[in-house]
Order: C-alpha cells, then sequence, then structure tokens
C-alpha cells in the first residue's frame, strides 16, 4: 500500500543521491568470510555494482512505496549470489536502509513483521551462500549475524524516528487546537461583551433619549398657546440631556479603561419608586397595583425586573395613547409576575396584529429584555388586543433567594 504522497523537498533529493552513491561505493565492500575474501576487492565490486546500482535506484522510491523497496532489496541480496556475484557486506546496506523505511513511513505490524522475518532469513542465507553447517560456531560467528543486527537496528532507529515525528506532530495539533479554541474563546467573549455593551446603553440611554425626543415635541406645540407648558418640557428635555451626557461619558471612561466592573451599575429593584417618580417628572402616569407580599428580591433577579419594568414604562411612554400606564405586580412563593398595560392609539390598533411571545419585529430594547430573562429562567409575553398593549414578564424567585446572611429577610 502506497504511502501518502507528499512534495519532494530539495532535502529529500540530495539524501536520496547521497543513499545511491553510498550504496554504490559498498559494491566495494570486502566479503565477511575468509573463503570468499580471495581475489581483487575492486574485482569483486565491479561484479556486485550493477546489482547495487539495482537496488540504489529502486531506494528511490522508498518513501513512496517502502514495502515494495524493501522485497525488492531483499531479493537482490539473495539472487546476485546465483550469478556467481560475490556476497559482500554491501548487500546488506539497501536492505537496512529499505527496513528503515519500512519502519518510518509504514505501520508498527509490518515494520514488526519484516523485521524479524528478515533476521531469521538474513543468517540463514549467509549459511546457505557460505556453504557451512549449522553447527554452534557456524551460526554466531559475526559475519552470520552481523546482517541480522544491522536490519533489526535500522527497524528500531526507524520506529524510534517515526515515534519521535508522530509526537511532533500531535504537539503540534493540539497547540493548533488550543490556539483555535483559544481565539473561539476570544471571538465568544467579544460577542458577549458587544451584547452587554448594546444592553447597557440601551438600558441607560433609550429611555432618557425617548424623553427627550417627545418632550421637545411638546415645547414645540405648546410655544405660543401655552409658554408654561414648553418652558416645563424644555426643562424636562435639558435634565434629560445632561442625565444622558454624564452617562455616555462614564460608559466611555469605563471602555477605556482595565477596571473590572459593569460598564453601568446594575440597578435595584427596590429603587423603583424613583423610576417612577423619574417617568411622572416626564409626564408619564402610572397606576400601580400590588397583589401579594412584596419581598426583596435577588441578587441576579432584582436588576432583570428593574429593566424589565423600565423598558415597558419607556415602550408605554413612547407608543402609548394619553401617557398613562398601569403597573401590576404579582408576588408569590415561587416568583414575581411583572405586567404593563397601555392604551394604544387607533392608528396603531388599526394597523397592529396580536403580538406573539417571540415577534420577529420586537425592538432592540424587547429583544435585551428576552435575553436578561432567559439568563434567570425567566418569560416575557406580548399581547395586544383591542386597544390596549400588555407586557408580562414572569421571574422565578423564592423568599429563600433575598435571605441575608444573618438569616433574617431583607
Amino acid at each position: 500500500m502506497p504511502v501518502p504522497v507528499r512534495p519532494r523537498r530539495t532535502r529529500d533529493i540530495v539524501v536520496d543521491v547521497i543513499v545511491f552513491v553510498v550504496v554504490c561505493l559498498a559494491s566495494f565492500a570486502p566479503a565477511g568470510r575468509s573463503e570468499m575474501a580471495a581475489g581483487s576487492v575492486a574485482q569483486h565490486g565491479l561484479i556486485a555494482l550493477p546489482f547495487m546500482v539495482a537496488a540504489g535506484l529502486v531506494l528511490f522510491a522508498r518513501r513512496r512505496y517502502p514495502v515494495v523497496v524493501l522485497v525488492i532489496c531483499t531479493l537482490i541480496a539473495m539472487v546476485a549470489p546465483w550469478f556467481d556475484v560475490p556476497h559482500t557486506a554491501g548487500f546488506t546496506l539497501p536492505v537496512g536502509i529499505a527496513m528503515y523505511s519500512v519502519a518510518r513511513y509504514s505501520s508498527r505490524a509490518l515494520t514488526v513483521g519484516f523485521a524479524v522475518a528478515l533476521v531469521v532469513l538474513l543468517p540463514l542465507e549467509q549459511l546457505l551462500i557460505a556453504g557451512v553447517g549449522f553447527g554452534a560456531g557456524d551460526v554466531t560467528e559475526p559475519a552470520t549475524l552481523q546482517p541480522a543486527v544491522f536490519v533489526a537496528f535500522t527497524a528500531a532507529l526507524g520506529s524510534a524516528i517515526r515515534s519521535y515525528f508522530d509526537a511532533l506532530e500531535s504537539a503540534r495539533e493540539r497547540a493548533r487546537r488550543a490556539e483555535e479554541s483559544r481565539e473561539a474563546e476570544a471571538r465568544r467573549r467579544v460577542a458577549e461583551d458587544r451584547l452587554a455593551i448594546a444592553r447597557d446603553l440601551h438600558d441607560s440611554v433609550a429611555h432618557r433619549i425617548a424623553v427627550i425626543n417627545l418632550q421637545s415635541g411638546v415645547a414645540a406645540r405648546s410655544l405660543r398657546n401655552d409658554p408654561g407648558e414648553a418652558e416645563a418640557a424644555i426643562a424636562i428635555v435639558g435634565d434629560a440631556a445632561r442625565n444622558v451626557l454624564t452617562e455616555l461619558n462614564d460608559m466611555l471612561g469605563l471602555l477605556r479603561s482595565t477596571a473590572d466592573r459593569d460598564i453601568v451599575d446594575e440597578p435595584d429593584f427596590e429603587h423603583i419608586d424613583g423610576l417612577l417618580a423619574l417617568f411622572a417628572r416626564s409626564g408619564l402616569k402610572v397606576r400601580v397595583h400590588v397583589d401579594g407580599d412584596p419581598y426583596p428580591l435577588d441578587a441576579r433577579v432584582s436588576p432583570i425586573a428593574y429593566r424589565v419594568v423600565q423598558e415597558a414604562l419607556t415602550n408605554a411612554y413612547k407608543h402609548g395613547q394619553d401617557r398613562t400606564a398601569e403597573l401590576d405586580l404579582s408576588y408569590s412563593g415561587d416568583g414575581v409576575a411583572i405586567r404593563v398595560t397601555n392604551p394604544l392609539p387607533d392608528a396603531v390598533v388599526a394597523t397592529s396584529a396580536p403580538a406573539s411571545t417571540s415577534s420577529s419585529t420586537d425592538g432592540h430594547g424587547l429583544i435585551g429584555m428576552r435575553e436578561r430573562l432567559a439568563e434567570v429562567g425567566g418569560t416575557l409575553t406580548l399581547d395586544r388586543t383591542s386597544n390596549t398593549f400588555e407586557l408580562t414578564a414572569v421571574l422565578p424567585t423564592s423568599r429563600a433567594d433575598a435571605v441575608t446572611a444573618d438569616g433574617s429577610a431583607r
């Protein structure tokens, strides 16, 4: 089975040429046994050279076809003596190089199989070629064992280098995956930060921008007929504008700093009266109804409940009729339900379809509200019926969540 093709580098080509030259020069290696050492070494080398050249040429393909190359080199080493070619130690060299390639580029099972076979086969070949017996002295003679030892060494070397490169590649792959994981985590955190900034910007700025927009319209309409109302509206616009500028400066300062804190301080639902007073100053009349015994909300739910009321009343202020809204707070042992109802202008009633719980036309405020509620397992329901719009948010909580460190309710 061929090894997957990889681009041949200049270094590989240089190594292949050097291997070819070394294998050809190995033709002139002296014979390993005294009875074969008679005659000229050069003469023996010239006779063996064509076979060694063939083996050297075959070795050029050892990376792509290591098993085939090993089989061919082994056959050359075994067949050469039948053509009266002196069997020198050089014939073992291409076999060892091919064995190294099998260990380096093929499976470990093939490596072990071929290594064991050659360790047994090569000494037998040496004994048969030498025409000696199988006595203890002949079997343990260095000339008999050297080919087997050399092939076993090359197999072990190839396996060790293969293990080294496999470990190196594994480490690189782990590093690559770790880098990808870090980049993905960084992208996720950036996305979360952008979402948090968008929520905070909307929660802190959108309401006051809506006040500025509506009150500036009131001032423009009342300037001639009711200067007092216009003056009051302009005062509200100025106050809202100053608050917006202050909050934007604070947010920009925090974004430029490395302080580990929220961009906007999270509000507390216990301060809901201040929010209602702010809406009252802006011209929105809110009637509040409380069902059940109020209790403090836990630290996670409290700011979300505050933001729900803020967003719902802002929408009532922007889109409602007569600048009125009703806020119903229902406390139970499982949680608190917040329902805000406001009348709709006739034009909106005539053109609007009933709202679903997950309308695709939700604005940024409603989207942020859904996301905040989802963080604590809450739900949001929108209902547009007749001439009213109703927003209901349910936040799971319990009295146990509002217990302070000393065991008493806050």
